[in-house]
């Protein structure tokens, strides 16, 4: 054997159990060792990288936020930076509880509603981000709101409606179908 195949062999020797040592504690080496350092490293490599992908989602969050909310079209939107309505069209259409039909709000016109189609209600907060929809896009509500305001009526779209409607009530005849208002 020659002199130079003896000290790779030595030299093997001692790295093999150097790295047994510090790597192993001790233990003798196992054919799935490196495969185990391998998935280990994997890990450690994973975790470092779903942290880093938090933190930039993170800051992305914190980026929006800072910047608020995003502004319609540009245009229309107050002090805040909230956008502000431009008319009742800027609610969807929706069901009129006290009609029992569908209301159309940028027509201001109500009409029987399509089957199998669900519609919030009129007075729903959460039918447009901004709320529920005013008394002024309602057709039979809307002809009496300054009555209503000199008359000192103030509450929700449905309470002002409800009560326009007892001051205009009106008797109709069964058999003729002739309206007269009522005399209280």
């Amino acid at each position: 054997v020659s002199t130079q195949s003896t000290w790779k062999a030595v030299v093997s020797t001692q790295s093999k159990q150097w790295y047994q040592r510090r790597v192993h504690g001790g233990l003798p080496e196992s054919p799935n060792s490196f495969r185990f350092i391998q998935t280990q490293l994997i890990k450690s490599t994973m975790s470092s990288l779903s942290v880093c992908v938090l933190f930039v989602c993170v800051q992305f969050a914190v980026s929006q936020v800072s910047r608020g909310p995003p502004r319609a079209g540009g245009s229309g939107a107050d002090d805040d930076g909230f956008p502000t309505p431009s008319g009742c069209c800027d609610w969807p259409s929706c069901f009129d509880e006290r009609t029992q039909l569908c209301l159309d709000t940028c027509l201001m016109a109500w009409s029987q509603c399509p089957k199998k189609l669900f519609l919030m209600t009129c007075y729903s907060e959460y039918m447009s981000p901004f709320g529920a929809l005013p008394l002024q896009c309602f057709p039979d509500a809307a002809p009496h709101m300054e009555e209503a305001e000199e008359l000192g009526i103030t509450g929700t779209a449905k309470e002002v409606r409800l009560a326009v409607h007892k001051l205009n009530g009106k008797h109709c005849h069964p058999k003729t179908g002739i309206c007269r208002p009522d005399e209280d």
